[in-house]
């Protein structure tokens, strides 16, 4: 039945549905280039920042090693999971056009979750690098428990991404908006926007035409560009190219040292060391990375539902659960092959559906990463690019991540929305400044991305006066912080003696001792915090059930659902597909 999404696994395609057509040539631009600065942003981020942080705690040959893992292994890898979504998607398209015998159908748009991927950069691949420094390890074995480690923390979350297809319907019936974008909302924020803005600062001269682009092309014209169909990002990368090596940077190395690394990341063409499998070794200190990367995975395989909603709203009625098993299916396939990187649907359907794109751009895009990350070829574009561009990109993805949180979020949830992401400002304190003070360690413990999923439903939960819900979210709160998962600042055992203020999360997922005078295990004070909490909201509980205190607010925090109160009752209300305007990011 057409527009119903039950579209069968073994659903023959329709002969009329072209491979490939005119739309296909302009949506092809737009997601590979999604998928580039992603991938640009990431390895930057990976390859650039995250060695100067470690700074003197690691040897220059250690950082050579883990570089060459970053180009050897995670970029390959990462090319297996481009290839299995975005074919996937596409073969989805021709399945959804033989079912509904239509040819106007629009594949889903895929790619690596970027915000995700600097989490696993800053939040995964930082701190183990401080952990296995005190290991006394080589260069290579350094490196490569660093990314059996990261790999393996990918591979369970697209477990838990997977799973998402049958619970994540309970998960938007339980959780307010705000809970649910805070955590990706505060990475969009922090690291894909506020942290790019800062370098402009560094290289103006370069930097801010970009920027001007960047809002002309991404947030002009109610959200759909100035530009038509030429991609801003596309404009963006080549002014920056020519800013780079027109030498208009004060900090930019020399054009010959830019060309001597052009040459030398030509070196890494035809090396390729992945293997598959070989990165269930890291699965021993898996439990380091999973408070970072679980609440991720909730995010995405709610943002899932919500795209193929929005696809239905245009038409293209796929099917939910399969759409969100290859989103998981695609991270776990990534990295049994060595990607740390998750993948999921990319906002900007709608888009793609405007200019008359079918499945070709998807496939298209597939083979073209296939080559350039199997082919050792990406080095090369990475040499030759210019970062503080590819940083503007990305400061446009954050921002439109962070405009659609709040746009998908009652307006009374903004106060909660906000604590959310200052979570992670103070992760960016810790890490980017080397804040020591204890309230920003306690706070930044696990990335702080548990802490602004729960904090944010707590609150959520208080200004509905939702007080039964808010005491299992207090219930949730007591024993993630008992047990690291939140606010883990615990570095109790003899490898975590802190040398450095930056290793202070890595005993994450350890129980809380008692430790009165000391500052070394926190969150024991955090569980006696959230049950007295409890106890405060069972008393208003009692208050609001004798008619003390008004009813509870009883809908999903979404703006367009209606405003209902009933004391003392838990009913929720039916949700219902955010209907938000797609921007291709």
């Amino acid at each position: 039945m057409a527009g119903d999404g039950k579209v069968p696994v073994l659903q023959a395609r329709n002969k009329d549905y072209p491979f490939f057509r005119k739309g296909d040539l302009d949506s092809l631009p737009m997601l590979f280039l999604d998928n580039l600065s992603t991938i640009v942003g990431v390895v930057g981020a990976m390859t650039g920042a995250i060695p100067g942080i470690w700074g003197a705690a690691l040897s220059d040959a250690h950082k050579a090693a883990y570089t060459n893992m970053i180009y050897e292994k995670v970029c390959p890898a990462v090319a297996f999971s481009l290839m299995f979504g975005n074919i996937w998607y596409g073969w989805m398209a021709h399945k959804l056009a033989g079912y509904e015998s239509r040819t106007d159908v629009t594949a889903l748009p895929y790619g690596i979750n970027t915000p995700v991927g600097f989490a696993v950069a800053f939040g995964v691949m930082l701190p183990l690098g401080f952990k296995y420094s005190a290991q006394n390890l080589t260069p290579e074995e350094f490196a490569d428990k660093i990314w059996a480690t990261a790999a393996c923390g990918c591979f369970i979350s697209g477990i838990f991404e997977t799973l998402g297809a049958f619970c994540g319907a309970f998960v938007r019936r339980n959780l307010s908006k705000a809970a649910i974008y805070a955590p990706i909302a505060s990475v969009g924020f922090v690291w894909l926007a506020m942290s790019p803005l800062a370098a402009i600062g560094k290289e103006p001269i370069i930097g801010v035409l970009p920027l001007g682009l960047c809002f002309v092309g991404f947030f002009a014209n109610k959200g759909l560009g100035a530009y038509k169909r030429v991609p801003p990002a596309l404009l963006i990368i080549i002014v920056g190219v020519i800013g780079k090596w027109a030498d208009w940077g004060k900090y930019n190395p020399t054009q010959q040292v830019m060309s001597e690394s052009v040459e030398t990341a030509a070196e890494f063409a035809g090396r390729n060391t992945m293997r598959p499998f070989l990165m269930f070794k890291g699965m021993p200190d898996v439990g380091d990375v999973l408070p970072i990367l679980l609440p991720f995975a909730l995010q995405s395989f709610v943002e899932t539902m919500e795209l193929v909603e929005a696809a239905a709203a245009k038409g293209d009625h796929y099917p939910m659960m399969e759409s969100m098993i290859v989103d998981g299916v695609g991270t776990m396939f990534g990295a049994v092959f060595g990607s740390p990187l998750p993948t999921t649907v990319y906002v900007g359907h709608a888009r793609h559906k405007a200019v008359g794109a079918s499945a070709g751009y998807s496939i298209v895009n597939a083979f073209l990463f296939t080559i350039i990350l199997l082919a050792g070829l990406f080095p090369v574009i990475f040499a030759c690019v210019d970062a503080i561009s590819i940083g503007c990109i990305l400061l446009a993805v954050g921002l439109l991540i962070t405009q659609q949180a709040f746009e998908c979020t009652a307006s009374r949830h903004y106060p909660a929305l906000a604590v959310g992401i200052m979570c992670i400002i103070f992760d960016y304190c810790r890490l980017d400044s080397g804040d020591s003070r204890v309230e920003i360690k306690n706070m930044a413990a696990g990335g702080g991305i548990v802490v602004s999923l729960v904090l944010t439903q707590l609150i959520s939960d208080l200004i509905d006066l939702r007080l039964e819900r808010c005491f299992i979210a207090c219930l949730v709160a007591i024993f993630f912080s008992t047990f690291g998962i939140m606010h883990g600042n615990n570095p109790t055992a003899p490898e975590f003696a802190l040398k450095d203020v930056k290793t202070n999360d890595l005993a994450e997922l350890t129980v809380a001792i008692w430790d009165e005078k000391g500052e070394l295990n926190e969150g024991w004070r955090f569980t006696v915090a959230y049950a007295m909490l409890a106890v405060f909201v069972l008393l208003n509980l009692g208050l609001q059930k004798v008619g003390l205190i008004p009813a509870a607010v009883m809908d999903d925090g979404s703006p367009e659902a209606p405003m209902t109160a009933e004391a003392g009752k838990v009913e929720e209300l039916g949700v219902k597909g955010d209907d938000v305007e797609e921007v291709s990011i």
